[in-house]
């Protein structure tokens, strides 16, 4: 008689017979096996979000042909409570920037800006998380704030003050979930002083990043079942630590920073790495069979977040609706129209960022104008533009600078946007008033024309040029040179845009080859 298994009992049995084929070759060669994607059944399930960036309404889903809403806070409250019903043992975890993005985040509620977001965060049950770069973005004090109205323990275990000490929690958070263990290890974003205004993060230091998570997962892996590191340093760099960390007893990294949306697990060296994209448009789910102090199989997937009749426990509606009304009221009325999408590109000219820099340009009355490209924060869809729209476009209070330079720097700072554009790093800048070509010889960028204002650029003439205050004092990295003096052109970036899209009505945005590479 043949045996007939259904495909779910099959697949079981695929996966023991594997798991032991692999058991067996590690024993031989004395190391523990690494996991195996597998079925179940699971025994602790991590749910993860990161980026949030105070995304507490829907949002319609550009990726989708529908464009149907997707994210806010009750749509992610509903597909968590859901997820969970289906989790024997689970726990919520956060890579950090739940700040900027929507001008609730800036709604004062006891003393803390953003109080009001991270009361409605509070209901969702998070157990750990991490400070990410953009919570710094109201200021040092405000973040400790912030942190401090938190229900859930936020760390930064590699971020210490003037005195030595922790700047957040002072030690890792160790979970108890069914019969397990399980340690959580948070740093923060290691490139933190490039990322972040100097004036609000004054006073902190980072210690090495390496050191400190060894550190820990050598006092926690002797009593935890479990190992789990949260970071806000991007994909690339949780990569970078799996390979480091291979062998050290650390079993999982989630992370945050780059919006990577790892629609299943990465296995590096025996190490998961996940991450959910942002805004809250994804929970991460990563289901573990946890056993003789690792993991034995996993599976891993992004729940998409759609919000459509979606439904959350009263208290949390009645907080979110009441903020929608309050952000809505000053920041809901329409001030133009696109006719075409805005769309953002950290790598090439956009056609967002080249309208925008023609505006700023205009607005300081200057020669060139440029607009570092992870200022864009949003894709927008041709239609109506709302104030809240241009603010969730540019949340950052940056202000609008100029400073003067001769056409020898103005040459230096297209190379470095050239070497840049070719190499990645923090995105290129946008820019107005110039154009210019370049190609690449020897590993090295030529530039083979520019002109500013239609006319060759004067090596000996100076230039007025327009940009963010960020742009300014992070010149080492966008221009390749010393921070300049700068002199305020009297209003934000956020303000000089919403101006220019009242006054305009109709926006029709285009890119037209001011960026070329030969």
């Amino acid at each position: 008689m043949r045996l007939q298994l259904d495909r779910p009992a099959a697949r079981s049995i695929a996966t023991l017979a594997l798991l032991l084929g692999v058991a067996a070759v590690a024993a031989a060669a004395g190391t523990a096996p690494p996991p195996v994607r597998g079925e179940g059944p699971w025994n602790l399930t991590i749910f993860h979000i990161n980026d949030t960036h105070t995304a507490f309404m829907p949002e319609p889903a550009t990726w989708r042909d529908d464009h149907a809403p997707a994210g806010g806070i009750v749509a992610l409250a509903s597909h968590l409570e859901e997820q969970r019903r289906g989790a024997t043992a689970s726990l919520l975890l956060d890579a950090g920037d739940f700040m900027t993005g929507n001008p609730v985040g800036e709604i004062e509620v006891d003393g803390v800006l953003g109080g009001g977001w991270i009361d409605m965060l509070n209901l969702l049950g998070i157990d750990a998380g991490v400070i990410g770069n953009h919570d710094f973005d109201l200021g040092r004090a405000n973040a400790r704030r912030l942190a401090d109205r938190a229900a859930w323990p936020i760390m930064a275990l590699d971020l210490r003050d003037e005195r030595g000490e922790l700047e957040f929690a002072d030690a890792p958070v160790v979970l108890e979930r069914g019969d397990l263990r399980i340690g959580v290890i948070g740093v923060t974003c290691s490139e933190l002083f490039d990322v972040t205004a100097d004036v609000r993060v004054a006073g902190l230091r980072l210690d090495d990043q390496r050191a400190v998570i060894r550190r820990w997962i050598a006092e926690l892996d002797p009593q935890t079942d479990l190992l789990v590191l949260l970071t806000h340093d991007g994909l690339d760099v949780d990569r970078e630590l799996a390979h480091d960390l291979a062998g050290s007893g650390l079993d999982v990294i989630v992370g945050g920073h780059s919006h990577s949306r790892t629609r299943e697990p990465r296995l590096v060296d025996g190490i998961l790495v996940v991450q959910a994209g942002s805004h809250a448009k994804n929970l991460g789910r990563l289901d573990l069979r946890v056993a003789d102090d690792r993991v034995v199989a996993y599976d891993g997937r992004l729940v998409e977040v759609l919000a459509e009749g979606r439904r959350a426990d009263p208290a949390l509606e009645a907080l979110a609706e009441s903020y929608a009304a309050r952000v809505d009221a000053v920041f809901g009325q329409v001030i133009g129209r696109l006719t075409r999408d805005w769309r953002r590109d950290g790598r090439e000219e956009s056609n967002v960022g080249s309208w925008i820099c023609d505006r700023l340009r205009e607005a300081a009355g200057a020669d060139v104008a440029l607009l570092n490209s992870g200022t864009l924060r949003r894709d927008f869809l041709a239609g109506p533009v709302t104030l809240l729209d241009i603010h969730s476009l540019v949340p950052f209070n940056n202000t609008l600078e100029t400073f003067r330079i001769d056409g020898a720097g103005l040459r230096g700072i297209v190379l470095a946007n050239a070497r840049t554009a070719e190499n990645g790093g923090e995105g290129i800048l946008q820019v107005s008033g110039l154009r210019y070509a370049y190609a690449w010889a020897d590993s090295t960028p030529e530039v083979l024309e520019l002109t500013v204002g239609g006319e060759p650029l004067d090596p000996a003439r100076v230039y007025t040029v327009a940009c963010p205050d960020f742009v300014v004092q992070k010149a080492r990295i966008y221009m390749d040179m010393d921070p300049p003096a700068s002199t305020y052109a009297g209003r934000t970036i956020t303000e000089a845009i919403a101006d220019a899209v009242r006054e305009t009505g109709v926006v029709d945005a285009i890119t037209d080859g001011r960026i070329t590479r030969r």
